[in-house]
């Protein structure tokens, strides 16, 4: 008897080591070491490995363009899910967020945990090895083309471009419904443009071939177009009536300033363009466990409806109902991965046809 005892302690002993191990391996393990042992997991355990390891790291830094006010709302819906959890953001437009990543990351100074940005610049991040993938998101759950099938990237949101106007100085009538309403004479001089906008050009090369677009933009050069970074400063000035027009804003991002009862209208122009915001696990994430946690949260259901019913984003996962069905429907082009190889270019050909400095 004394024997059996000692023989179920010592298999207890081993039994209760070996998992104890292996937990302290999971939480002392690199993010990519991280990833691929509990991508074996169910949901509900990754889940709770994830969160355990994420209390002990403390907080998380998110690195995105989401603004703050909207952000302050998805925060609300995660602290409410994981409440001993501090989750940061670092706001910017695009370029600011990136430029930060990339300049840190070549310092070896890696501080971000996550980084939101459109996809066509996080073209960047993976072209210089700062990404880590994340290969245990449903992906069935998601259409075709809002994920990376390798796990670099997942969309954790995607904007509709838009046409906004101030909608007590257009009358509805007037409104511009084509690019080429645009080109009308009592446009000129009124309407707000983004200096970056590239992709611009790229759609409209995809609509129209390469020289009809650059014919287009040069006739629309001569309307006096004014320009300015930044899409909440842009509608904002278009709200406050020193702009009757902007020419392309995230429709979902400003009709929540209409909400709120700015005087603001929308024209959706062919082509239709989406912008996919990807989310983007960083390869040497500070706080490894937070940084997984947080984005299979965004990527859950509970996440998904937070930015589509909460925020009105536009969401790859199926089934889910956006709030502001205006900016539904099947783009004609989408801001990709691919595009970004090619920005760079697209972005000075813009510019080089606007005579932007």
């Amino acid at each position: 008897m004394k024997t059996r005892l000692q023989s179920l302690g010592l298999c207890f002993f081993v039994f209760t080591a070996f998992f104890s191990g292996t937990f302290r391996d999971v939480r002392a393990a690199s993010l990519d070491e991280l990833a691929f042992r509990i991508s074996s997991l169910g949901s509900t355990e990754r889940e709770a490995a994830l969160a355990r390891g994420a209390k002990e790291e403390g907080q998380i830094l998110y690195y995105g363009t989401l603004p703050v006010n909207q952000f302050a709302v998805l925060k609300e819906a995660f602290s409410a899910r994981y409440p001993s959890l501090s989750l940061q953001q670092f706001y910017s437009p695009r370029q600011g967020i990136l430029n930060r990543a990339l300049t840190e990351a070549r310092a070896g100074r890696q501080v971000a945990d996550v980084i939101m940005v459109d996809l066509s610049y996080g073209s960047q991040l993976l072209e210089e090895n700062l990404v880590q993938p994340l290969p245990f998101p449903e992906t069935k759950k998601f259409f075709d083309g809002t994920f990376d099938r390798r796990g670099y990237w997942h969309t954790m949101y995607y904007l509709t471009v838009a046409l906004v106007y101030n909608a007590n100085q257009i009358k509805a009538e007037l409104v511009p419904r084509s690019y080429t309403d645009l080109l009308n004479p009592r446009w000129k001089g009124k309407l707000l443009f983004d200096p970056e906008a590239g992709y611009i050009l790229a759609a409209l090369e995809q609509a129209w071939g390469r020289e009809k677009a650059v014919e287009y933009l040069t006739k629309l050069s001569r309307q006096d177009v004014s320009f300015r970074r930044g899409g909440t400063l842009t509608v904002q000035l278009v709200a406050a009536g020193e702009y009757p027009i902007a020419i392309a804003v995230n429709g979902e991002t400003a009709a929540e300033m209409r909400d709120k009862g700015a005087p603001l209208g929308f024209s959706v122009l062919a082509p239709r363009i989406i912008k996919p915001n990807a989310l983007f696990v960083a390869r040497k994430a500070p706080h490894p466990h937070g940084a997984l946690l947080f984005t299979t949260w965004v990527l859950s259901d509970e996440g998904q409806k937070v930015l589509a019913t909460g925020l009105g984003k536009g969401v790859g996962m199926k089934g889910i109902q956006a709030k502001y069905r205006e900016f539904q429907g099947t783009p004609d082009f989408v801001v990709s991965l691919e595009l970004g190889k090619k920005l760079k270019d697209h972005i000075r050909d813009f510019q080089k046809i606007f005579g932007i400095s």
